[in-house]
């Protein structure tokens, strides 16, 4: 055996309690083997505690960065998918002319925009038989599958289905369903108003008829619960616009990353009365809403850190405390004081491997079991989505097991130091 090969041999002995309890049980006396008994099954256990501390202090760090990943992650899709990466608006609502014109002229010019959608909004009234709400009323292309209530509808069909129907369509939201108390196929009215009604003539002339085909639910009731949507056409037509006229378009950039670059071209590009806006500006509460949360999450991590590496020095000592005897008999028999490091050493290098290894898996298996069964419930009208979303990467598996391993690493130093320096002589006095 190598000079320092008996430390790796002893520290597996200390680690696998067990197994050197068995053999020795058959050759020690009944006092000598309940003696080392009580003292292996004591390493064991503190062994045991080390190792779960550092799993539990890797599982929540990973459940952490999940958590705060997927909570950025699903925000930003969904308000990216309530809107666009970007908007062009004219000032003061105004109606803009031309937009298939306007639409190729763009897309000839700046070449990181991938789809421009015209729309047209409107404030409108709808109701039912059971009562009314006031929504914006948008209508958007039938090709158009950029809006996110078109892909999360719950029940019916999307307008983009062709359809013989003669009363336009209209998708509403799950909750503005049972406050209104209709549902697919049934009819509702709308009713936009204006500066310019004064009679009851006039307030019937802005009333259109539309039929409910499909109702959606994204999560986020603030913004579900104040949208409808309907076809561009019938949009038009409801704002007596012309058939090229729109409020706006919808930008969606080649990265979400390169928005506010886009956003600044298009402004250079076009001019009064067009003005372009990225997502970060139409919705700069709620991001700046995201950066306040992510701001305590490096006190909250590094206090998990602390504690998990408190953990494996604590555990150390223990084991030190309770192996001065056998590191005073080490030493009588010519061990060196780096062959004595080395068997503490490697002890915290097993745990923190170990305690890793389990703390991924259970990071790994919380992360899976949220993301497929949504068991913790969030109030949508505040947190705008109904369960804690989970995004399950592997960079935060391979930074937190860095850190783990190089942590568990620093804090054997300590321990390994002071069994070291234990002299002979009174580590055996000790024991």
């Amino acid at each position: 055996m190598s000079k320092t090969g008996y430390s790796f041999f002893i520290a597996r002995r200390y680690l696998s309690a067990k197994r050197a309890l068995s053999s020795k049980k058959k050759a020690a006396s009944n006092d000598t083997a309940q003696s080392e008994k009580s003292e292996f099954r004591f390493v064991s256990v503190i062994v045991a505690i080390a190792t779960g501390g550092v799993g539990l202090g890797v599982a929540a760090l990973i459940v952490t960065l999940a958590i705060l990943s997927g909570f950025e992650k699903t925000l930003t899709d969904n308000i990216v998918g309530f809107t666009s990466h970007a908007e062009i608006s004219g000032y003061g609502n105004r109606a803009l002319p031309d937009y298939p014109g306007t639409s190729r002229y763009l897309l000839s010019k700046i070449p990181a925009i991938k789809t421009l959608s015209p729309y047209v909004e409107q404030q409108a009234i709808i109701r039912s038989p059971h009562g009314l709400a006031g929504v914006v009323l948008k209508g958007v292309l039938p090709e158009d599958t950029t809006p996110i209530a078109r892909r999360r509808i719950t029940s019916g069909s999307d307008f983009g289905v062709t359809s013989t129907d003669s009363i336009p369509p209209i998708i509403i939201s799950k909750g503005l369903a049972q406050e209104l108390k209709t549902g697919v196929g049934k009819s509702v009215a709308a009713m936009r108003f204006h500066e310019q009604m004064r009679t009851r003539e006039d307030i019937l002339a802005n009333v259109r008829k539309f039929r409910v085909v499909g109702i959606f639910e994204t999560g986020m009731s603030e913004y579900d619960n104040t949208l409808a949507y309907t076809t561009l056409a019938a949009a038009q037509s409801f704002s007596n616009y012309s058939p090229t006229q729109v409020n706006g378009y919808e930008v969606m950039t080649t990265s979400l990353d390169s928005a506010r670059s886009v956003t600044a071209k298009i402004n250079h590009t076009l001019h009064y009365p067009y003005f372009a806006q990225s997502v970060y500006d139409v919705h700069q509460p709620i991001f700046a809403w995201i950066e306040l949360q992510k701001k305590p999450i490096p006190i909250i991590l590094g206090l998990i850190i602390i504690v998990a590496a408190f953990n494996v020095v604590s555990t150390l000592l223990l084991i030190v405390i309770e192996k001065t005897h056998s590191v005073g008999v080490l030493k009588s028999l010519g061990a060196s004081n780096r062959g004595i490091a080395q068997i503490f050493l490697t002890e915290g290098a097993a745990i923190g491997i170990m305690g890793t290894i389990l703390g991924d898996l259970l990071g790994f298996g919380i992360c899976l079991t949220e993301s497929h069964f949504h068991l913790f419930k969030l109030r949508a009208e505040i947190y705008f989505m109904s369960s804690v979303p989970i995004s399950i990467e592997w960079q935060h598996y391979v930074i937190v097991s860095v850190i783990s391993l190089v942590l568990a690493l620093l804090a054997t130093i300590i321990p390994a130091r002071i069994a070291a320096r234990l002299r002979p002589l009174e580590a055996l006095q000790f024991g």
